[in-house]
């Protein structure tokens, strides 16, 4: 899996992974990696690596929590998938993955839907087997659809009390993400139906890496399809958003926080530089990220930052949890959220920038050592495609200080977009 930056939040634990700060990944596919478009329009990524223990097989489909008309639809899909298809049940997914030491697993995030098995070599014909018929002749029966709408509730559920302190990040900078959006009351012939449509051959990528013959595997993928004969699959529409200017004021119930404060800016227009910049800097703030024990010990300074449809998002969040909201504590907190712009520009810029490059460069080794993190790289580029990959390595080498200076000047000196302010109504 993707190595994140260990301090940042890992928000939306079962329902995806998005990270505070700058994603970073491999590029995709590598020059090693060898694509093939197959007859029934399906798209196969893959890697030979010989002597390897464990095959990966990934499926990803470019249908996520941007499609307006199904919210919901495709984090219900990936469940399903799960319960098995064509003859296969669950136990036949558990046999050939976990219980041969391997894993399977499933993500839904902004941009796409995607299903992982790692399986021996040994396992390969069979597990593909398995993964194709739970993929593409799923059990859309009653029984499963009901039982897996109960799942995602009880995510949502437990996932509620990692969210809510982070309110005003998810509402602002992820406003597909709210609650009420995540609908999963949809019928067998709605879930059906999103099938039809989204999972087309031509609409999917298989990314596969170990050893494995290939031929065998391009012939077994030729003869996939969900046997609704081919529909034209619709774009993927990715839209961004607007912040709202000027400062927010909201009350709900955040206990035990006192109150959350978050200065955001909205940019459009920044060139590949820039955007780097901004990325640089979130990376920079996660690596110094540190809680104030000594003078408190529950202040806590985020950052967030977010690129989408031509437009960039950077924020730094503040969370209170003792002392009470009063128009003294905002004031010194606004302070402070400026005054942490300022000592970006004392931070030991060359140092940065060798652990940035140094981050990519170790995930490109690791990949090159297990067909796992290969595979697993190999996909981040086509799951999200903001990704920061080695191919950026040569932008991010040529960035100096004084870039970084200008930026502050030109974008971070200005007021923000955006204050928002929550409060407690306890």
């Amino acid at each position: 899996m993707i190595k994140r930056i260990k301090l940042r939040l890992l928000l939306f634990l079962a329902l995806l992974a998005f990270a505070f700060g700058a994603p970073l990944a491999a590029a995709a596919p590598a020059s090693d990696f060898k694509t093939e478009k197959l007859p029934n329009g399906l798209t196969l990524i893959y890697k030979v690596m010989k002597d390897q223990p464990q095959v990966s097989i990934n499926a990803i489909f470019p249908i996520g929590f941007f499609e307006e008309k199904h919210q919901g639809m495709p984090h219900l899909m990936e469940h399903l998938a799960f319960r098995g298809g064509s003859g296969y049940h669950y136990d036949d997914i558990v046999a050939v993955t976990n219980r041969q030491g391997g894993l399977f697993n499933g993500a839904t995030n902004f941009y796409s839907t995607s299903y992982n098995y790692v399986v021996p070599k040994e396992q390969l014909d069979r597990a593909l087997k398995v993964f194709n018929g739970s993929l593409w002749k799923t059990d859309f029966s009653e029984a499963n659809v009901h039982f897996e709408r109960r799942i995602i509730r009880h995510e949502l559920d437990m996932d509620y009390g990692f969210r809510y302190p982070y309110y005003a990040v998810l509402r602002y900078f992820y406003p597909e993400m709210q609650d009420d959006r995540q609908k999963v009351d949809f019928t067998p012939s709605q879930v059906r139906e999103f099938h039809m449509t989204y999972y087309q051959p031509e609409n999917a990528t298989y990314v596969m890496a170990g050893d494995f013959d290939p031929r065998a595997v391009i012939s077994q993928l030729s003869q996939l399809s969900n046997g609704y004969g081919r529909i034209a699959t619709p774009p993927a529409k990715i839209e961004g958003f607007r912040l709202p200017r000027g400062e927010i004021v909201e009350q709900r119930n955040i206990y035990p926080y006192q109150f959350q404060l978050l200065m955001a800016y909205e940019f459009t227009g920044l060139s590949a530089k820039e955007r780097m910049l901004l990325n640089l800097l979130a990376f920079s703030y996660g690596a110094d990220y540190k809680t104030d024990y000594e003078r408190n010990q529950f202040k806590e300074y985020n950052v967030v930052s977010r690129s989408i449809a031509g437009s960039d998002y950077f924020g730094i969040y503040y969370l209170e949890r003792t002392r009470p909201y009063s128009a003294e504590a905002l004031a010194a907190e606004k302070a402070n959220l400026r005054q942490y712009v300022r000592q970006f520009r004392k931070m030991d810029f060359k140092q940065r920038l060798q652990d940035f490059c140094n981050a990519i460069v170790m995930e490109q080794t690791q990949s090159r050592e297990s067909a796992v993190d290969a595979a697993a790289l190999a996909c981040q580029r086509l799951m999200d495609p903001s990704s920061i990959t080695a191919d950026d390595l040569a932008l991010i080498k040529k960035l100096s200080v004084k870039d970084l200076e200008r930026f502050i000047d030109s974008y971070l000196s200005k007021p923000p977009t955006t204050w928002v302010l929550v409060k407690t109504t306890q």
